[in-house]
Order: structure tokens, then C-alpha cells, then sequence
């Protein structure tokens, strides 16, 4: 079963049926407002999901089609894994089919399905000219070699072929990142009587779980997750590629702002000025111009700004360029985003690239230092590269390999994330190990999540087991490189192992109930002394299964308060005073045997052969023929 996630998502001129699609392929309606059923087109963002053959559950968001409401189909656009370009049969390629082709185009949404639909209108012979001109019109976009359904979304003609070319195509995509920091561009904020606000959206990276705390950006507001839902299914954690609602706490509906994020805190850049790289589109009738004012679009946000163009006097139609964006209010973003532009007034799409970093000033206009870091970011920068590569620890020498570079040329690279403190350097045997410091506080996070759980749903068992926890967190490092870790962070103080078992610093919240129980059986076994009683015969009396005692029993001998000899569990304090009265003894009388010994302890000779035995093996006492004497 494949447990990646993906979001598909349509696109197409008004009217041409990319909601009775979606209802086709999954059976919800996604037309939600009471406008949108009497106006027979979408206002807002819809969702709804489906399973396809191979089992791949699927988010579907369905976007607005109307020229009015480009800026609600450019917040569906962010984190589509496909899209579906919806072309009725009997109109074709509309003026925003192509608005919207641009908009995909900028955002590098790399693969899609081109769907001709409402076939029952036409026969087949036009049916395949219409193909025929598609192919044609898209021949400079990159649907060009996107694979082709005809379908019927009224009659169902063609749904099922369409389902398997989303699965075929969802095979080749590349899974989003649950391991990096959580991102969720937020689309939607209500309140629902007696939970609050709730916040929704497609989860581009991390993992969002119950109690976690989180922020809302750019507002920088601190938040804990209350509740969540995928796909309407209340859950404990969503993994990134999934269509999250989060229930939020301490926070009013009017403080999240549109376009806000909710990210992992203090881990995302919040900004007015962004450094960026431009594409002006080929199909804009004119360039882009120093100080144009224009809409700035990056995942569901819109803001106003002017563009500050760094190294050209004006960007001609297919020409692309260096610049800054000064924008009206702040923004969250990060290296690689992709944006979109939209002319002032009238609106409509005319340029977009991608966000090379968040800066602290205007630039100077035409400098050529400013322009070489420009040019290094655009590749990628150094240190994000590099942080990119040590999602995992890795010694310099794997990671320069991976890189393609020198130690000696990454080093001086290391000592800086160093400094900046976005390293972590930890040590396995003689080698040093790097790993980035956000990757692997997420990474711990996680850790300590699974040991919490399994805590509070295991509470005698003294943590969970070294081998259990790596094979939850998925680990393919080698064996001593876990193991190495693993040591080290408990040195360092993030978590303790005790033995084979990984547990909290504060260990394990023992229940009432078992508490109780605990105390019953210290008491019964206070009363036996030193002939102690069988668990399973202790069991009923302490109101404890027989099933369940052995974890009793070996929860008190992990706290060192029962020794277990023999078969039998003796209470530790009764053991070392039955030690003390037997070197006394001996030291009187030099030797006894078993019947002096069973005397001295009061016990039966079933429980002083093996007592006397255990003594022996702690080099306390030693056997000579039938006697013992003193070690």
C-alpha cells in the first residue's frame, strides 16, 4: 500500500465542467456555497478525495474557473501533484484555459492530464478534431505530451480510464517531504461552535500532530494543534501531501490574516522584501517596468508590492530577469517557492519565477556583486544545499561524495552552518558526523513522540525497546551508527536508556488503578517474607489477569525493588537482609549447611537451596561438599 499522499487538482475556463468532474470521479460535491449552486459556477476553493485502483487515497481540490477568481484558483494551485486541464468538447481552448495554462506554467506544476470533456454534446468525428486542435494549441506548454482522456463527467463515459491514468500518473511522483519542518499554507479559517478555530490546507512539508506547537505566520502568533481531520476522518498526526483541517487553540478567527501559514516556529523567513527571479511571460503584450505596481501571489497569499528590477531596465515579454518585490505587508517564504504576478488593474496574469531568499534591504540597482549572489542563489544556495544533504547524519567524506565536491571545499562550508547554528556535529568512533540542526530536532521530536505513546499505552514496561523504536522511525542508517546516536542523545540529555529500553526523562506516568495494584502486590509479597508466593497464584488476589502479572513482576525488578532467583521473585530488601544474617553466621561458626540455613531464615529448604545457590554465583558464600563457608 503506497502511504505517500498526493493532491490532484483541476483547472479550465468557467463552465466547462471541472466540478461535475470532480463529482464524477469521487462522489462529493465540492460547490459548498449557496452562490455557487445558484450561479452554477465556483466562488470558492472545493475539496473532495477519492481511492484510486491502487489503493492511493487522493486529495482533489477543485478551483474556480471564472477570470474573477484566478486569485482563489492560484491558492488551489499551491501543492498540486497533477492537474486535470478540463476542455469542454464543444468549446475548446478558452481565454481562461489559457490564463490558467500560464499560471501552472509559473508555478512548475510538472505533469497533467489534459480531459476533453462533456463528450455526449459532440459525435466522435468531431470529438477527435477537437483533440486533434488541443494537441495543436498546447504544443509550447507543457501539457504537450500529457496524456489525453475523453470523457462524459454527466454519463460517467471515460471516468474509470481517467482514474487509472491519475494512478499510472502518480507513480513517477515524488513524494513530499514529512521529515522537513511543517509548512501549510492556510486556504480557509472558520470557528465551529464549541472547538473554536479551525484552519485548513494541503500540508507541503512535516508532520502535524496532536499537541504539537506550531505558528501562524506572518502574524507570529504561538498555537498548539487541538484536534485534526483528513478527509473529514478525525486522526492523531497528517503527513505532508495531505488536505489538513486543524483545530487551533488560544486563537480568534479574525487574528489569521489571509494568506497566513502554519508553520514548525521560529524555522520560516517572514518578509517584505524578497529576493526573486522573474520570468515576464511571452504571451504579455508589454514589459515589466522598475517600481510597477503589481499583485505578488505565493501559495494563498496575495499582497501588493512593486517590483525593484536589478539588472535591466525593463523585462521584455519572454525574457527573464534578477529583481526585488517591496511588498505592502509580510509574507512567509522560502528559497525555491514559485510565484505568481498579476498586473495591478485590470488584473490578469503576466509574469511569475521563483523566490531566491527573503532580504533584509533594497539592493542597489546594476551592481555585479549583488548580481553573482544573485546568480549563486538562483543555482541553489550553498548552505541550503548542503543542509538539504544532512536530513540524516553523514560523515564529511559521504557527504562531499553526494555533493560532488571536496572535503576540503565543504568544510570551510560546515564551519559556517556551524556558527550559525544550523548544525548538529556528533561522533562515531573516529568519525565526525554532520546533520542538519532543524532536520534533526524534527527528527528527535518524532523519537520522543513514539517513546510518550508507547509510555502512556505501556506504562510498566520501562520505555520502549531499542530495536521496536528503530524499526518505527523507519531507520536504514547502519546498525552502529543508530546505536551511536542513540547513545549519544541520551547523554546529551534529550531522552534516557535504561538497558535495551529508550524512555522519557521523566519516565512513565504510572495510572491509579495500576498503582494500586502494585501496592497490593508489594504488600501480599510483605507478608510471605522469604517464601514467596507463585504469580500465578498472586494474581487474583492483587485483581491483576495472569496474563498481565508477568509485567507487574517485571516492572518491580526493572525498579530494583524484586530480584527474581530461581523462578521465584524475592522482595530485594528480605534478599540483602537474609545476605546480612548469613555472613554473620558464618562469620561465627565458619560453615552450615541447608537445614542451619533454613532454620536461620524461617524459611523451607524449596526456597533456601536456591537462595544459597544465588549467594554462591554473587561470590557471597562458596560450596564445600555438603557445607557452605564464606567467599
Amino acid at each position: 500500500m503506497d502511504e505517500r499522499h498526493y493532491l490532484v487538482g483541476t483547472a479550465g475556463h468557467v463552465d466547462h465542467g471541472k466540478t461535475e468532474l470532480i463529482r464524477a470521479l469521487s462522489g462529493i460535491e465540492t460547490d459548498r456555497l449557496k452562490e455557487e449552486k445558484q450561479r452554477g459556477i465556483s466562488i470558492e476553493l472545493g475539496f473532495a478525495h477519492m481511492k484510486l485502483p491502487s489503493g492511493r487515497q487522493v486529495g482533489i481540490v477543485d478551483v474556480p474557473g471564472h477570470e474573477r477568481f484566478v486569485r482563489q484558483m492560484l491558492a488551489g494551485a499551491s501543492g498540486m501533484d497533477i492537474v486535470l486541464l478540463v476542455i469542454a468538447a464543444d468549446e475548446g481552448i478558452m481565454p481562461q484555459t489559457q490564463e490558467h495554462l500560464d499560471i501552472l506554467t509559473l508555478l512548475g506544476i510538472p505533469r497533467g492530464i489534459i480531459v476533453i470533456n462533456k463528450s455526449d454534446l459532440v459525435d466522435e468525428e468531431w470529438l477527435d478534431l477537437m483533440e486533434e486542435e488541443v494537441r495543436e494549441k498546447l504544443k509550447e506548454t507543457v501539457f504537450y505530451e500529457a496524456p489525453l482522456c475523453k470523457v462524459s463527467a454527466l454519463t460517467g463515459e471515460g471516468i474509470p480510464r481517467l482514474r487509472e491514468t491519475i494512478d499510472d500518473l502518480l507513480s513517477n511522483v515524488e513524494s513530499k517531504k514529512s521529515a522537513a519542518p511543517v509548512r501549510m499554507p492556510l486556504d480557509r479559517v472558520f470557528s465551529i461552535q464549541g472547538f473554536g478555530t479551525v484552519v485548513t490546507g494541503t500540508l507541503n512539508s512535516g508532520e502535524v500532530r496532536l499537541g504539537q506547537e506550531l505558528a501562524i505566520e506572518p502574524a507570529h502568533i504561538l498555537t498548539k494543534v487541538r484536534s485534526l481531520q483528513v478527509y473529514k476522518n478525525k486522526v492523531t498526526s497528517a503527513a505532508a501531501g495531505q488536505r489538513v483541517a486543524v483545530n487551533i487553540a488560544g486563537v480568534e478567527v479574525n487574528e489569521v490574516v489571509p494568506g497566513s501559514e502554519l508553520v514548525i516556529p521560529n524555522v520560516y523567513k517572514v518578509g517584505k522584501i524578497l529576493d526573486l527571479k522573474i520570468l515576464n511571460l511571452s504571451s504579455a503584450d508589454k514589459p515589466l517596468t522598475q517600481r510597477q505596481r503589481v499583485r505578488f501571489h505565493l501559495g494563498t497569499t496575495e499582497i501588493l508590492g512593486r517590483l525593484h528590477l536589478l539588472d535591466q531596465e525593463e523585462l521584455a515579454p519572454g525574457q527573464e530577469g534578477y529583481a526585488q518585490i517591496l511588498l505592502e505587508k509580510p509574507v512567509v517564504a522560502a528559497s525555491g517557492d514559485r510565484f505568481v504576478l498579476r498586473f495591478y488593474s485590470p488584473t490578469h496574469t503576466i509574469a511569475g519565477g521563483k523566490v531566491l531568499s527573503v532580504a533584509e534591504f533594497k539592493q542597489k540597482r546594476f551592481r555585479d556583486s549583488v548580481l553573482a549572489q544573485l546568480k549563486i542563489k538562483d543555482q541553489g544556495d550553498p548552505l541550503d544545499l548542503i543542509e538539504r544533504e544532512i536530513m540524516q547524519p553523514k560523515t564529511a567524506s559521504d557527504l562531499a561524495a553526494s555533493l560532488h565536491v571536496s572535503v576540503e571545499e565543504l568544510k570551510e562550508n560546515l564551519n559556517t552552518l556551524d556558527k550559525l547554528e544550523r548544525l548538529e556535529i556528533w561522533k562515531e568512533d573516529e568519525n565526525i558526523l554532520y546533520w542538519g540542526k532543524t532536520m534533526a530536532e524534527v527528527w528527535r521530536e518524532k523519537l520522543m513522540n513514539i517513546v510518550k505513546t508507547y509510555e502512556a499505552l505501556n506504562p510498566l514496561r520501562g520505555g520502549i525497546s531499542r530495536e521496536e523504536l528503530k524499526t518505527r522511525l523507519g531507520i536504514t542508517w547502519t546498525h552502529r551508527r543508530w546505536q551511536t546516536i542513540l547513545e549519544l542523545g541520551s547523554l546529551r540529555g534529550f531522552y534516557r536508556i535504561k538497558g535495551s529500553k529508550v524512555q522519557t526523562v521523566e519516565g512513565a506516568t504510572i495510572p491509579p488503578e495500576i498503582r494500586r495494584q502494585l501496592d497490593a502486590l508489594r504488600s501480599l509479597w510483605q507478608s510471605y517474607v522469604l517464601m514467596p508466593p507463585e504469580l500465578g497464584s498472586a494474581a487474583e488476589a492483587c485483581g491483576i489477569s495472569k496474563e498481565d502479572l508477568q509485567e507487574y513482576a517485571g516492572y518491580l525488578c526493572d525498579q530494583e525493588e524484586w530480584v527474581f532467583i530461581s523462578g521465584f521473585y524475592f522482595q530485594k530488601e528480605v534478599i540483602l537482609k537474609a545476605k546480612s544474617m548469613l555472613v554473620e553466621t558464618l562469620k561465627l561458626r565458619g560453615e552450615v549447611g541447608v537445614a542451619e540455613v533454613r532454620e536461620l531464615w524461617g524459611t523451607s529448604r524449596k526456597y533456601a537451596v536456591p537462595l544459597l545457590e544465588f549467594f554462591d554465583q554473587q561470590r557471597v558464600t562458596r560450596r564445600q561438599g555438603d557445607k557452605r563457608i564464606l567467599f
